[in-house]
């Protein structure tokens, strides 16, 4: 089990976005924070590379889901994120 939070902080008219984003135990990697940018083009929102090398995307499923991408040190993983 792999935990996150998405916080969008700001999303501009031209798509794009600033957003805190943590995460807990994921393979090597430690829990942590990171401010990040990034860009919604569609359904999808895509972040610039974080500084843990980490490359994330969210495909909004519903206005309650997103679906979560990370790819890290060469391992992909997924899962869903419930708005609360």
């Amino acid at each position: 089990m792999y935990d996150a939070k998405l916080a969008v902080q700001t999303i501009s008219s031209d798509g794009k976005v600033t957003v805190t984003y943590a995460w807990g135990n994921l393979g090597d990697n430690y829990p942590g924070e990171a401010a990040g940018a990034g860009r919604i083009v569609g359904t999808t929102l895509k972040l610039e590379r974080l500084p843990n090398g980490a490359e994330v995307s969210f495909v909004m499923l519903s206005d309650e889901a997103l679906a979560g991408t990370v790819r890290l040190a060469g391992q992909t993983y997924t899962g869903a994120f419930l708005r609360q």
